[in-house]
């Protein structure tokens, strides 16, 4: 009896030392397939973070710019750090249709037209600043005639907000519920020298919505009577914003990396590509 349980230990002996290691592998290999599972919950956590900073904390995604696109921070996920950088890659908005100049004086002025600021808050009443540049390209002095604007529907030009080639207020007619703005001179007329570039600022006022505001302002000389210029659909205002943003996310959970292609765009958030390394 005491050889069966002799050898019975023996056999034992040389069975559990392969087993254990045997358990002790599978151990590892289990809490090493945990600890992979983790860090990439963990890294797809960061690049949730990064969308919803994006998408809705007050001023982020306004920091980025395409002169300073990139900003990196690190964020605790699951008692593990996480470090993501984000980088503003693309801006999209429509185009702007820019049809040629009108009238026999386009060879002689170039007429342009900007706006500040240029992407509001949607619902908010803001004030905005435009901008009408008139360049002489001509060999010699012109005298302008007068200076027109149709404002956006839902524009309002600001009493006393005139300056540069005139302070004067506009006349002020409708068309179709636009405000069209005239700046009608005198003699001895506004002039610009050859080579020259003269500006007229004033204000407007308007709430804007999520949407698209277009302006087109025309100048015509005095020489002739007839000459007009126009500077096309242009300076337009993007009420709540451009109408979409593309960033890259990349999040690193202890080298588990995610590299995501996110879009805030008016009608939500996108991703376009998600690759793990």
């Amino acid at each position: 009896m005491l050889a069966l349980v002799l050898a019975a230990m023996a056999v034992g002996t040389l069975v559990i030392g392969p087993f254990l290691n045997q358990a002790s592998t599978t151990l590892l290999t289990s809490r090493d397939h945990g600890q992979a599972i983790i860090r990439q919950y963990s890294a797809d956590a960061g690049v949730e973070h990064a969308t919803w900073r994006l998408k809705y904390e007050p001023g982020f995604a306004g920091s980025l710019t395409l002169a300073n696109p990139t900003v990196n921070y690190p964020v605790t996920v699951n008692n593990s750090s996480v470090n993501i950088d984000v980088t503003l890659v693309q801006v999209e908005f429509p185009p702007q249709p820019q049809p040629p100049p009108e009238g026999p004086e386009a060879d002689r002025i170039q007429v342009s037209k900007s706006v500040a600021p240029e992407s509001p808050p949607a619902g908010q009443l803001t004030t905005f600043t435009y901008t009408v540049s008139v360049k002489n390209v001509d060999t010699s002095t012109i005298k302008l005639a007068n200076v027109r604007d149709l404002l956006p529907a839902g524009f309002s030009y600001v009493p006393g907000s005139s300056s540069g080639i005139t302070t004067a207020n506009p006349v002020i007619e409708l068309v179709a519920g636009q405000q069209e703005l005239k700046w009608i001179f005198s003699p001895p007329r506004p002039s610009i020298s050859a080579g020259g570039t003269r500006a007229l600022d004033f204000q407007a006022t308007a709430t804007p919505q999520v949407d698209f505001y277009w302006n087109e302002a025309w100048v015509e000389l005095a020489e002739t009577g007839i000459g007009i210029v126009g500077t096309g659909s242009t300076a337009p205002v993007r009420g709540g914003g451009i109408s979409f943003y593309a960033y890259d996310v990349v999040s690193n959970a202890g080298g588990t990396v995610i590299r995501a292609r996110v879009t805030i765009a008016d009608s939500g958030v996108a991703i376009s590509s998600w690759r793990v390394e």
